[in-house]
C-alpha cells in the first residue's frame, strides 16, 4: 500500500510541469507577392494548433529566422522584415503551448482563439 502511495505522489509531481511553447515552420515559395490577403486556417487537435497561411517575406526565407514570444495570453510571431525582393510563401506552422492562449499574432495579422463548445 505504501508503493502505490510512494507511486501516485511521484506521478503527480512529474506531472505539474512548467509553461512551453513548441513550434514548428514550413513554408514553401509558391511566387511573387500581391495586395492580396488570404485567410489564415487554423486546425485544432489534441497536438496543439495548425496555422495555414500566405505571408511576403524576403526571397531566399529560411526557417529559422523566426521567433514566437509569450506576452501575457498571447503569442506573437515575429518574421524578419528588410526591403529585399519579397516572395510570397505557404506558410504552416505547427503551436503547442501551455498554458493556453487567448491570441496569436501572425506577423502583421493578429487572431482571437475561441474554444469550441461541446
Amino acid at each position: 500500500m505504501k508503493y502505490i502511495f510512494f507511486l501516485i505522489s511521484i506521478m503527480l509531481l512529474v506531472s505539474c510541469s512548467d509553461s512551453f511553447i513548441n513550434h514548428s515552420l514550413k513554408a514553401d515559395r509558391i511566387g511573387n507577392c500581391s495586395d492580396q490577403v488570404s485567410p489564415i486556417k487554423m486546425v485544432s487537435n489534441i497536438n496543439g494548433e495548425r496555422y495555414e497561411f500566405e505571408y511576403c517575406l524576403e526571397d531566399g526565407f529560411d526557417i529559422k529566422d523566426y521567433t514566437i514570444e509569450r506576452k501575457g495570453d498571447s503569442l506573437l510571431v515575429h518574421f524578419p522584415t528588410s526591403t529585399k525582393n519579397k516572395a510570397l510563401y505557404k506558410l504552416i506552422l505547427d503551436i503547442d503551448a501551455k498554458p493556453g492562449y487567448r491570441h496569436i499574432t501572425l506577423g502583421d495579422r493578429t487572431l482571437e482563439i475561441v474554444k469550441a463548445e461541446r
